[in-house]
Protein backbone atom coordinates (compact mmCIF):
# COMPACT_ATOMS: atom_id res chain seq x y z
CA UNK A 1 0.00 0.00 0.00
CA UNK A 2 1.34 3.71 -1.14
CA UNK A 3 2.25 5.59 2.39
CA UNK A 4 -0.07 8.12 2.97
CA UNK A 5 0.61 11.63 1.62
CA UNK A 6 0.62 14.68 3.85
CA UNK A 7 -2.45 15.75 3.03
CA UNK A 8 -4.32 12.77 3.59
CA UNK A 9 -3.09 12.54 6.98
CA UNK A 10 -4.49 16.03 7.41
CA UNK A 11 -7.94 14.86 6.24
CA UNK A 12 -8.13 12.31 8.57
CA UNK A 13 -6.66 14.80 12.00
CA UNK A 14 -8.69 17.47 11.10
CA UNK A 15 -12.15 15.63 11.02
CA UNK A 16 -11.38 13.47 13.82
CA UNK A 17 -10.78 16.81 15.46
CA UNK A 18 -14.19 17.69 14.92
CA UNK A 19 -15.47 14.81 17.14
CA UNK A 20 -16.53 15.53 20.55
CA UNK A 21 -16.16 12.82 23.55
CA UNK A 22 -19.72 11.41 24.13
CA UNK A 23 -21.23 11.62 20.77
CA UNK A 24 -22.91 9.36 18.55
CA UNK A 25 -21.30 9.04 15.45
CA UNK A 26 -22.49 7.62 12.08
CA UNK A 27 -19.58 6.50 10.20
CA UNK A 28 -18.66 5.38 7.10
CA UNK A 29 -16.01 2.97 5.72
CA UNK A 30 -12.78 4.46 4.61
CA UNK A 31 -11.26 7.67 5.59
CA UNK A 32 -14.53 8.35 7.77
CA UNK A 33 -13.68 5.44 10.00
CA UNK A 34 -9.89 6.46 10.00
CA UNK A 35 -11.07 10.08 11.32
CA UNK A 36 -13.39 8.51 13.55
CA UNK A 37 -10.89 5.43 15.29
CA UNK A 38 -8.48 8.32 15.68
CA UNK A 39 -11.19 10.24 17.59
CA UNK A 40 -11.31 7.33 19.91
CA UNK A 41 -7.84 6.91 20.27
CA UNK A 42 -7.14 10.46 20.65
CA UNK A 43 -9.47 13.07 23.07
CA UNK A 44 -12.64 11.06 22.25
CA UNK A 45 -12.91 7.84 23.82
CA UNK A 46 -16.74 8.03 24.70
CA UNK A 47 -17.12 8.88 20.81
CA UNK A 48 -20.02 6.02 20.26
CA UNK A 49 -19.41 4.67 16.43
CA UNK A 50 -22.39 3.14 14.66
CA UNK A 51 -22.24 1.49 11.42
CA UNK A 52 -24.71 1.23 8.25
CA UNK A 53 -24.48 -2.49 8.88
CA UNK A 54 -26.39 -2.08 12.78
CA UNK A 55 -22.70 -1.83 14.48
CA UNK A 56 -23.68 -0.09 17.47
CA UNK A 57 -20.27 1.41 19.91
CA UNK A 58 -17.78 -0.33 17.77
CA UNK A 59 -14.41 -0.03 18.16
CA UNK A 60 -12.67 -1.83 15.63
CA UNK A 61 -8.86 -2.72 16.18
CA UNK A 62 -7.98 -2.33 12.96
CA UNK A 63 -9.52 0.09 9.69
CA UNK A 64 -12.51 -1.96 8.52
CA UNK A 65 -12.57 -2.54 4.40
CA UNK A 66 -16.54 -2.83 4.53
CA UNK A 67 -19.19 -2.59 7.14
CA UNK A 68 -19.57 -5.99 7.48
CA UNK A 69 -15.67 -6.54 8.32
CA UNK A 70 -15.09 -8.54 11.40
CA UNK A 71 -13.15 -5.96 13.21
CA UNK A 72 -16.47 -4.29 13.46
CA UNK A 73 -19.11 -6.27 14.95
CA UNK A 74 -15.73 -8.51 17.62
CA UNK A 75 -15.40 -4.63 19.13
CA UNK A 76 -19.15 -3.72 19.34
CA UNK A 77 -21.12 -3.41 22.20
CA UNK A 78 -24.59 -4.17 20.52
CA UNK A 79 -25.48 -5.82 16.93
CA UNK A 80 -28.45 -4.85 15.49
CA UNK A 81 -29.49 -4.07 11.73
CA UNK A 82 -30.29 -1.73 9.57
CA UNK A 83 -33.91 -0.94 10.82
CA UNK A 84 -31.84 -0.40 14.55
CA UNK A 85 -29.49 2.28 13.24
CA UNK A 86 -31.56 4.13 10.99
CA UNK A 87 -34.61 4.19 13.30
CA UNK A 88 -31.82 5.28 15.78
CA UNK A 89 -31.43 8.54 12.71
CA UNK A 90 -34.97 8.98 12.96
CA UNK A 91 -35.38 9.45 16.35
CA UNK A 92 -32.68 12.36 16.57
CA UNK A 93 -30.27 9.86 18.84
CA UNK A 94 -27.43 10.16 16.37
CA UNK A 95 -25.67 13.23 16.71
CA UNK A 96 -22.95 13.26 13.73
CA UNK A 97 -22.25 11.62 10.43
CA UNK A 98 -19.29 11.71 8.03
CA UNK A 99 -19.51 11.47 4.36
CA UNK A 100 -17.71 11.67 1.23
CA UNK A 101 -19.24 11.92 -2.56
CA UNK A 102 -18.04 12.15 -5.94
CA UNK A 103 -19.05 15.72 -5.81
CA UNK A 104 -19.83 18.45 -3.68
CA UNK A 105 -21.40 21.97 -4.34
CA UNK A 106 -21.01 25.74 -2.39
CA UNK A 107 -24.46 24.88 -0.47
CA UNK A 108 -23.27 21.07 0.68
CA UNK A 109 -25.55 19.06 -1.38
CA UNK A 110 -23.20 15.78 -2.24
CA UNK A 111 -23.52 13.67 -5.65
CA UNK A 112 -22.62 10.01 -5.25
CA UNK A 113 -25.09 8.66 -8.43
CA UNK A 114 -24.18 9.95 -11.84
CA UNK A 115 -22.27 12.21 -13.33
CA UNK A 116 -23.56 14.13 -16.36
CA UNK A 117 -27.42 14.15 -16.99
CA UNK A 118 -29.13 11.63 -15.21
CA UNK A 119 -31.08 9.65 -18.54
CA UNK A 120 -27.54 9.59 -20.22
CA UNK A 121 -24.97 10.00 -17.81
CA UNK A 122 -20.79 9.76 -18.03
CA UNK A 123 -20.74 7.65 -15.37
CA UNK A 124 -23.55 6.18 -13.15
CA UNK A 125 -22.06 5.34 -9.77
CA UNK A 126 -23.54 3.23 -6.51
CA UNK A 127 -26.09 5.65 -5.21
CA UNK A 128 -27.30 6.89 -1.91
CA UNK A 129 -27.01 4.10 0.12
CA UNK A 130 -27.58 5.52 3.64
CA UNK A 131 -26.19 9.10 2.52
CA UNK A 132 -29.57 10.93 2.15
CA UNK A 133 -31.21 9.98 5.19
CA UNK A 134 -27.77 10.34 6.41
CA UNK A 135 -27.60 14.01 5.82
CA UNK A 136 -31.07 15.04 6.54
CA UNK A 137 -30.95 13.44 9.49
CA UNK A 138 -27.99 14.22 11.20
CA UNK A 139 -25.20 16.92 12.08
CA UNK A 140 -22.90 16.51 8.69
CA UNK A 141 -19.17 16.65 8.38
CA UNK A 142 -18.16 16.01 4.74
CA UNK A 143 -14.86 14.59 3.69
CA UNK A 144 -13.23 15.62 0.60
CA UNK A 145 -9.81 15.02 -1.23
CA UNK A 146 -8.67 18.62 -2.82
CA UNK A 147 -9.65 16.95 -6.38
CA UNK A 148 -11.43 20.13 -8.20
CA UNK A 149 -13.51 18.20 -10.36
CA UNK A 150 -15.31 17.29 -7.07
CA UNK A 151 -16.20 21.18 -6.38
CA UNK A 152 -18.89 22.04 -8.75
CA UNK A 153 -21.13 25.17 -8.58
CA UNK A 154 -24.05 22.74 -8.29
CA UNK A 155 -23.81 18.89 -8.18
CA UNK A 156 -25.25 17.20 -11.02
CA UNK A 157 -27.69 15.24 -9.21
CA UNK A 158 -28.95 15.86 -5.63
CA UNK A 159 -28.06 12.51 -3.99
CA UNK A 160 -27.90 14.01 -0.24
CA UNK A 161 -29.28 17.27 0.73
CA UNK A 162 -27.29 20.31 1.48
CA UNK A 163 -28.67 23.86 2.60
CA UNK A 164 -29.92 24.83 -0.26
CA UNK A 165 -31.47 23.61 -3.83
CA UNK A 166 -30.67 25.29 -7.49
CA UNK A 167 -33.15 27.83 -6.72
CA UNK A 168 -31.61 29.08 -3.70
CA UNK A 169 -34.74 27.81 -1.31
CA UNK A 170 -33.51 26.49 1.99
CA UNK A 171 -34.44 22.54 2.68
CA UNK A 172 -36.99 22.11 5.19
CA UNK A 173 -34.97 19.92 7.66
CA UNK A 174 -34.92 19.53 11.39
CA UNK A 175 -32.73 21.76 13.11
CA UNK A 176 -28.54 20.68 13.78
CA UNK A 177 -28.76 18.44 10.82
CA UNK A 178 -27.46 19.03 7.23
CA UNK A 179 -23.79 20.01 6.56
CA UNK A 180 -21.46 21.85 9.09
CA UNK A 181 -18.09 21.50 7.69
CA UNK A 182 -15.86 20.44 5.00
CA UNK A 183 -12.73 19.03 5.46
CA UNK A 184 -9.86 18.50 3.13
CA UNK A 185 -6.11 17.99 3.13
CA UNK A 186 -5.60 21.85 2.94
CA UNK A 187 -8.43 23.12 5.31
CA UNK A 188 -11.39 23.50 6.80
CA UNK A 189 -14.69 25.04 5.42
CA UNK A 190 -17.82 25.47 6.93
CA UNK A 191 -21.55 26.67 5.27
CA UNK A 192 -22.02 30.56 6.59
CA UNK A 193 -25.45 31.24 5.34
CA UNK A 194 -26.06 28.36 3.40
CA UNK A 195 -23.17 28.45 1.35
CA UNK A 196 -19.33 27.05 1.63
CA UNK A 197 -16.61 29.63 3.50
CA UNK A 198 -13.03 29.07 4.02
CA UNK A 199 -12.76 28.62 7.95
CA UNK A 200 -9.11 27.67 8.41
CA UNK A 201 -6.42 26.17 6.23
CA UNK A 202 -3.75 23.29 7.32
CA UNK A 203 0.49 23.86 7.41
CA UNK A 204 1.64 24.31 4.97
CA UNK A 205 -1.36 25.29 2.98
CA UNK A 206 -2.54 28.53 2.13
CA UNK A 207 -6.09 30.22 1.27
CA UNK A 208 -5.27 30.63 -2.41
CA UNK A 209 -4.19 26.59 -1.86
CA UNK A 210 -6.90 25.76 0.05
CA UNK A 211 -9.46 26.71 -2.82
CA UNK A 212 -7.75 26.00 -5.48
CA UNK A 213 -9.12 24.70 -8.83
CA UNK A 214 -12.57 25.49 -7.45
CA UNK A 215 -14.73 26.95 -10.13
CA UNK A 216 -16.83 29.08 -8.26
CA UNK A 217 -15.96 31.36 -5.40
CA UNK A 218 -15.48 30.59 -2.02
CA UNK A 219 -16.05 32.86 0.70
CA UNK A 220 -13.48 34.08 4.07
CA UNK A 221 -14.76 33.93 7.24
CA UNK A 222 -14.00 36.72 9.29
CA UNK A 223 -12.00 34.68 11.79
CA UNK A 224 -10.25 32.92 9.21
CA UNK A 225 -7.12 31.19 10.56
CA UNK A 226 -3.93 30.37 7.99
CA UNK A 227 -1.29 27.79 8.23
CA UNK A 228 -2.79 25.86 11.84
CA UNK A 229 -0.54 23.40 12.98
CA UNK A 230 -2.61 20.41 13.66
CA UNK A 231 -1.82 18.23 16.79
CA UNK A 232 1.41 15.82 15.92
CA UNK A 233 0.29 12.46 17.85
CA UNK A 234 -3.07 13.01 15.89
CA UNK A 235 -1.06 13.10 12.57
CA UNK A 236 1.16 10.16 13.65
CA UNK A 237 -1.21 8.16 14.67
CA UNK A 238 -3.29 9.22 11.71
CA UNK A 239 -0.26 7.83 9.51
CA UNK A 240 -0.50 4.25 11.42
CA UNK A 241 -4.20 4.05 10.70
CA UNK A 242 -3.48 4.59 6.88
CA UNK A 243 -0.49 2.38 6.57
Amino acid sequence: MAEPKPEDLNLIAATAALLKDGETCFVGIGVPSLAAMLAKRTHAPNLVLIYESGAIDADPAIPPLSTGSPCIPDSSVMIGDCLDVFGDLQAGRIDVSLLSAAQVDRFGNLNSTVIGDYRKPKLRMVGSGGAHDIESLARTIILMPHEPRRFVPFVDFVTSPGTTDRDGRAYPRPTKTGPSDLVTGRGRFHFMGGALTLAETFAPFGKAEATEGFSFEVGVDPSFREGVALPPESLTIAAKLAA
